[in-house]
């Protein structure tokens, strides 16, 4: 495939409603897309730097400018050097540092890249990361993500778990924080006393802190019989979730501190973590947490795959990663119609509780133009220069 240039888009979302984690309340989902332009197929790849970022992950506003510069430059270069034939998806992250920046641009070119591919070649996604064809068939299990209430009412939270585990959710993830914890939980236990539960504190709790934030409030959830806590501990320091892991008999998830492969086998090796959340575009691409679920398969921890608030096109290709062998636990694959007021591309949603895959060659299907249009604030178009 020859390469003729790149369009990317700036998106402005909104959510349906407030989601409010221990890191603050997300409001509107912003989304920069990319779209490989070649003379055989195009693709498109979603961004998945939110708003505000990350407790490791940059904000979209400083990843925007590289991405619309630094991105079809470096890829131009790669063709070019190829003779103007777009280089493998497979190719694409070697050619961005494994900085945080570096990483989500990576990501991102490289489903837009993989996704022309497929598009090309007549190949679902699912079929080239591998997975088995009566994998495929099945679907992969959704879990869902709710938020902590604006009002701090557990009342809302019971009820929002209720509304979700309706849909069909096969886990449902709580966010906590300090002083949000265990009252909310119980509640929403005793509610569904058999639904799979985890929780979420985006590492808003502090080892031996001797204050509001230490961590050994959650030993009081070990009676509840929730899955995990999630990235309790802030995110660089593996030493204190290890030590934190033999203090509970809850396991111990990690998220944000699994920024890169070499992260996931660090944390694998020190034994920080008993299941780990895997997020694509944090890692640098489907491939690297391709790599990354492989080392936790081997080493015994179950997976789900962590999501971002992505639009149908990230989250089609969350699902397809979801269905490989090690994703064990239901990964973030609610439709995104239940958080986007509108979603430009489609997304076929849980049926009985499990996402079907798609047959169709790429990663998605194609994007509403009209709402694409409607949505979209900046567009910018750079053709190869090769």
């Amino acid at each position: 495939m020859r390469l003729e240039g790149l369009e990317l888009r700036l998106l402005e979302l909104e959510l349906r409603r407030p989601v409010g984690t221990a890191q603050g309340a997300h409001r509107q989902r912003p989304v920069a897309l990319v779209r490989v332009v070649t003379d055989e197929a195009d693709g498109w790849g979603e961004c998945g730097a939110l708003p505000g970022g990350t407790l490791v992950d940059p904000p979209l506003e400083d990843v925007w400018p590289v991405l619309t510069q630094l991105g079809p430059d470096r890829l131009a270069d790669a063709a070019g050097a190829r003779g103007g034939k777009l280089p493998p998806a497979a190719q694409v992250a070697s050619l961005f540092d494994a900085g945080p920046v570096g990483r989500l641009i990576a990501a991102t070119l490289e489903m837009a890249v993989l996704d022309a591919e497929l598009r090309a070649t007549g190949t679902p996604l699912w079929q080239r990361l591998g997975v088995a064809p009566a994998t495929a068939a099945r679907g992969v299990a959704a879990g869902a993500l709710v938020g902590i209430p604006a009002d701090r009412d557990v009342g809302v939270l019971v009820a929002d778990v209720a509304r979700v585990a309706a849909a069909g959710a096969a886990r449902v993830r709580c966010k906590i924080e300090p002083g949000w914890d265990r009252v909310p939980v119980a509640a929403v236990r005793a509610a569904h006393p058999d639904l799979p539960l985890q929780v979420d504190a985006n590492g808003s709790y502090l080892l031996d802190s001797g204050d509001d934030r230490d961590a050994a409030r959650l030993v009081a959830l070990d009676e509840l019989e929730i899955a995990c806590v999630e990235q309790p501990l802030p995110p660089a320091d593996l030493p204190a979730h290890a030590v934190l892991a033999t203090r509970l008999s809850t396991p111990v998830c990690l998220d944000e501190s699994l920024s890169t492969v070499r992260r996931v086998v660090d944390a694998l090796r020190y034994h920080a973590c008993g299941a780990a959340c895997l997020k694509p575009p944090r890692l640098g691409g489907l491939l690297a947490a391709r790599r990354a679920v492989a080392r936790c398969r081997v080493a015994g921890i179950p997976a789900f795959v962590g999501g971002l608030f992505e639009t149908g096109l990230g989250r089609s290709a969350n699902a397809a990663l979801a269905a490989l062998d090690g994703f064990a636990w239901p990964g973030d694959l609610s439709d995104p119609g239940d958080y986007l007021a509108v979603d430009p591309f489609p997304y076929p949603g849980a049926k009985g509780g499990r996402v079907p895959l798609s047959q169709a060659p790429g990663i998605a299907g194609t994007p509403d133009g009209a709402i694409l249009a409607a949505v979209t604030t900046a567009t910018v178009w750079r053709p190869s220069h090769r």
